[in-house]
């Protein structure tokens, strides 16, 4: 009973995402990398790509389980348009990359078996187009069944968009809500964020050729995934030659090949998107740092990366380099591996920080979790949500098909104003982090230094000017506000006792000044939930239209708005906790 409750908990956490995605020039080639990886590692498991029944190591049963290809082929002898042997080819692909990204194996059997066959048959291969109907037959699942036929439908559709249509949008109608343990879409904004620092300030330092070739692949994941939304599949395959300079602006092309399967309704995906021109130059940078190691089909170059120079790095890996089908191109299961390296002897080593399983059973500076390679694909596409982009822009920016792929993303857009408004408070160097990051509990208790007792309490008023004010004083002796609320002030200032008498009129400013955060979060999202749900049958809410453009943005200055309110607050709010407990 013990095994079956933990195989639910692992089922109920499928995400209706997929870090890859399907290329005829590639997938069947790492596909195939995968399962010879697999049953090397696990002896039980027999999965040649070639073979329609596949057999994978069961991690709690101490047995095997099978996958039937030849079943989901019979779900859809009905669809004509559709090449069987093909379809199969492109559901093993998909199965492999589950596999990859690390479901486990009694989890990747029931998506195979249940999810996507199940999926099948309800649309008769597809081919029903009747939404009331497929929409009632869903319905009528059982809960359990529901989840795992919508969560495994939308993992493969994401993988593979171009059979979509509009069953995205109906799978995300219907699917249950999560009753148990939620997998986080995100790691907390705070372990982020001192990624983020730690990243900065290594390549700020004058590096080795070996530890530059080893962590820039890491350094340019970072940089281009969170600017561009884009599948660590395609930060993988991006080209060698991928750079291009356009009437002064500077591009990069993305590996967004034109699939076999079109939808003549589907999106039109941009594949050359501008960059700033210093991440244009790191690259141009890169490019000839690596020249000399040889060949190399990818903008990263795998035989640059030192892979045992140095047992102190990737002491693991000499196999698995050793057994490259494609020692030319760069991988995700690579990437994988670089990240986790970088973890390991950057992040937990040369800087110390732990990883802890709670909040607070490590002292000092501490995570508690690790980013995955898919991660930066959400935050930017937050980022884009949060800025007010429309969503067919976000799409074509994105490499989505279709607007409902967002579904899941614009929802959590809290996620990304929670790491801006760290990042903005915490604009500070990683050595002075552990002081001002100790709490990171809620954003009302995160704590930064004394340097804000000093420069706005202890610090002498500016030209002797000290203008009484109802609270506090001002030191601009012209009084040019440039805020509407004198605590938000740079020219404030206010003694140490009636900062501590102020505490409650500060505590409720917080708090309205968080609420008007989530009010317009909230608006921002009923605009987009408008547009999911109206888009191609109310021309208000096309991509065309300037009239919602101008909402969006609106909405997003009104954010950015109440975001540095919130700043300015919290900053006085640090400096009334750093006094009371110096006292």
């Amino acid at each position: 009973m013990e095994t079956v409750n933990i195989i639910e908990e692992l089922i109920e956490n499928i995400q209706g995402f997929n870090d890859n995605r399907f290329n005829l020039e590639s997938s069947i080639e790492e596909a195939i990398a995968v399962l010879e990886q697999e049953m090397s590692i696990n002896k039980l498991s027999e999965c040649h790509f070639k073979e329609n029944k596949w057999y994978l190591e069961a991690n709690f049963l101490a047995k095997r389980v099978g996958i039937d290809f030849d079943k989901v082929r019979e779900s859809i002898q009905f669809n004509k348009k559709i090449d069987a042997i093909e379809f199969i080819d492109i559901v093993k692909c998909w199965t492999a990359s589950l596999i990859e990204e690390g479901y486990n194996s009694n989890v990747v059997v029931k998506m195979v078996n249940e999810g996507l066959k199940d999926f099948l048959v309800v649309t008769k291969g597809l081919t029903e187009t009747n939404e009331d109907e497929l929409a009632d037959t869903l319905l009528n699942l059982s809960e359990s069944k529901k989840r795992i036929v919508c969560n495994s439908a939308l993992n493969f559709l994401d993988y593979f968009p171009e059979l979509g249509g509009d069953y995205v949008s109906l799978l995300y109608s219907v699917k249950p809500e999560y009753q148990g343990s939620k997998a986080r879409l995100l790691p907390p904004s705070k372990d982020v964020l001192i990624f983020s620092k730690v990243l900065e300030k290594h390549f700020s330092k004058d590096l080795s050729e070996f530890e530059y070739l080893k962590w820039f692949p890491i350094w340019l994941w970072w940089n281009l995934t969170m600017l561009i939304p884009m599948r660590p599949s395609e930060y993988c395959t991006i080209e060698r030659d991928c750079l291009f300079q356009k009437d002064g602006k500077f591009y990069i092309k993305l590996p967004r090949h034109k699939q076999k399967f079109n939808n003549r309704r589907n999106i039109q995906i941009l594949d050359k998107i501008s960059i700033p021109e210093k991440l244009y130059r790191k690259i141009e940078e890169y490019k000839d740092k690596t020249n000399s190691y040889g060949r190399t089909d990818t903008l990263v170059s795998y035989l640059s990366i030192p892979h045992f120079v140095d047992k102190r790095y990737f002491p693991t890996t000499t196999s698995f380099h050793d057994n490259k089908l494609n020692p030319y191109k760069y991988s995700i299961n690579f990437l994988r591996d670089n990240l986790k390296s970088f973890y390991e002897y950057i992040v937990f080593g040369e800087y110390s920080v732990g990883l802890s399983e709670g909040e607070s059973d490590i002292e000092g500076l501490s995570i508690t979790q690790k980013l995955r390679p898919g991660d930066t694909r959400h935050l930017a596409f937050l980022n884009l949500n949060r800025q007010g982009y429309h969503p067919v822009e976000i799409a074509r920016i994105g490499g989505h098909n279709s607007i409902y792929s967002q579904n899941h993303y614009f929802n959590h857009v809290s996620n990304f104003v929670d790491l801006e408004i760290l990042e903005l408070i915490a604009n500070i160097d990683l050595d002075s982090y552990k002081n001002k990051m100790e709490n990171s509990g809620a954003k009302s208790d995160y704590t930064i230094s004394v340097s804000f007792i000093e420069k706005y309490v202890l610090r002498p008023p500016m030209a002797d000017v000290k203008i009484k004010l109802r609270d506090g004083y001002c030191t601009d002796a012209n009084q040019n506000c440039k805020v509407e609320d004198c605590w938000e002030c740079d020219a404030w200032r206010i003694s140490e006792e009636e900062l501590l008498e102020k505490h409650d009129i500060l505590a409720q400013k917080l708090k309205d000044s968080e609420s008007c955060i989530n009010e317009v979060i909230e608006n921002l999202k009923n605009i987009y939930k408008g547009i999911y749900n109206h888009i191609g049958k109310d021309e208000f809410y096309s991509s065309n239209n300037p009239e919602i453009r101008k909402e969006l943005i609106n909405k997003s200055k009104r954010l950015d708005n109440a975001i540095r309110k919130y700043i300015n607050l919290m900053k006085v709010k640090e400096r009334i906790d750093s006094v009371g407990n110096k006292r």
